[in-house]
């Protein structure tokens, strides 16, 4: 079934459980103690200067989709939440391709208070736990590449189905930069074409302005 909001080539990022695409709604168990937060919200304008932070443009492209919003439950935190975090702020831009592909840069923020700013490495934790649990996915591989702009990245890579995703993971400041492409495999389908739409993302990402 085709989530409210979220295009549908992008449905084939969710087998990743990224929060990015995945969140929504008003399911899942309650909040971590303490948490001011009640409920997974994600919608346009939600955080709307986090939204500013993102990129406007990919490629002479603007996204087909911007929004933001929070993960408060535990089971849309899942590992963030073993460090403290109840609240997790997120930003996303969403560019629709065909064929299945689509793109998504994310801004990720903790900034509430009593809870600890979020660390690259919880970020990084929490994409690799996703692939290593998601159904349908295998040839999970991590590296941690030089990325122009970007500089040392963390770099996910795994095959979910016929889709080839990639997730790529840096700090910038008090947030952490999320990349995500996805590409369907197929006989016109181009690794090298997808490692372009990777390195594209991540540079219009880093060219933005220190937050």
């Amino acid at each position: 079934m085709r989530r409210a909001g979220v295009p549908a080539p992008i449905l084939a990022i969710l087998a990743l459980a990224l929060a990015v695409a995945a969140c929504g709604g008003t399911n899942g168990s309650a909040s971590p103690a303490g948490s001011g937060c009640f409920a997974d919200s994600k919608a346009p304008g939600t955080f709307a200067t986090l939204e500013g932070l993102l990129p406007k443009q990919l490629e002479g492209r603007t996204p087909d989709l911007v929004d933001s919003g929070a993960n408060c439950t535990s089971g849309a935190l899942g590992t963030y939440a073993t460090h403290g975090i109840s609240e997790l702020r997120f930003a996303g831009a969403t560019w629709d391709g065909t064929n299945g592909d689509g793109t998504v840069i994310a801004l990720m923020s903790t900034e509430t208070p009593a809870q600890p700013a979020v660390q690259v490495a919880w970020v990084e934790e929490f994409y690799t736990a996703g692939a290593q649990n998601a159904s349908h996915t295998e040839n999970i591989t991590t590296t941690r590449p030089s990325m122009p702009g970007a500089g040392l990245v963390f770099r996910l890579e795994t095959l979910n189905n016929l889709s080839l995703q990639t997730v790529v993971v840096w700090p910038d400041g008090p947030y952490v930069w999320v990349v995500i492409v996805a590409t369907t495999v197929d006989p016109n389908a181009s690794r090298a074409a997808h490692d372009q739409r990777v390195e594209a993302a991540v540079a219009a990402a880093a060219a933005m302005p220190a937050p």
